[in-house]
């Protein structure tokens, strides 16, 4: 009997002690058994991530079916040597920097009204906040840029993300530390060069 057809029969999935990595690598092989692996790994928390951000549900259920579509549409980009989790939140955030500025354009201004005035300069200063924070997270190193969103936006543990880089939980803990302090760093450097209004 096939180790496949036991762990079936045991009501066991034989992807689930499969890394992320070895899920998409073996989507990119045509695989799609692992895609839908990786869907059911990832479908609530890329929802979360966009509920948060959007606070409307339809909103963030368009967003996450796109994300989805978008890691299909992508998974000849995806490079194995890399982890999974990063690839995926920076495209969820890219569609989110879309999304937002497809509402922004989308939405219409009332000549008679000053609050549609208030609200598009609300909707442009959050599309502003995106893409500098996408900026800044940018400039952090690979390794860096992983710790600080599997940490902050998937709330991965400092210990869990010391086995999956094969360091200790204490360097772990200050590379995330020396990555935020940049972050404020950069941003506060950012403040003060930029022009005055």
């Amino acid at each position: 009997m096939a180790l496949e057809d036991l762990e079936t029969r045991r009501g066991g999935d034989p992807d689930r002690d499969d890394s992320d990595e070895v899920l998409m690598a073996r989507y990119v092989e045509g695989d799609t058994k692992a895609f839908e692996a990786l869907f059911q790994r990832y479908e609530q928390r890329a929802y979360a991530f966009f509920l948060k951000r959007t606070g409307a549900r339809h909103r963030a259920e368009d967003l996450y079916q796109e994300l989805f579509l978008r890691i299909h549409r992508s998974r000849d980009r995806y490079d194995p040597s890399r982890p999974f989790s990063p690839w995926l939140f920076q495209i969820a955030h890219n569609l989110l920097v879309d999304d937002s500025r497809r509402a922004f354009r989308g939405h219409e201004v009332s000549i008679e009204g000053h609050e549609a005035g208030s609200r598009r300069s609300d909707r442009e200063a959050e599309i502003a906040a995106i893409e500098e924070a996408a900026h800044l997270i940018a400039s952090l190193s690979p390794e860096e840029r992983y710790v600080v969103l599997s940490t902050r936006l998937e709330g991965i543990g400092h210990a869990e993300l010391a086995g999956r880089l094969g360091k200790s939980e204490g360097a772990v803990k200050k590379m995330a530390s020396r990555a935020v302090r940049r972050l404020r760093d950069k941003q506060l450097t950012e403040d003060l060069l930029a022009p005055s209004r």
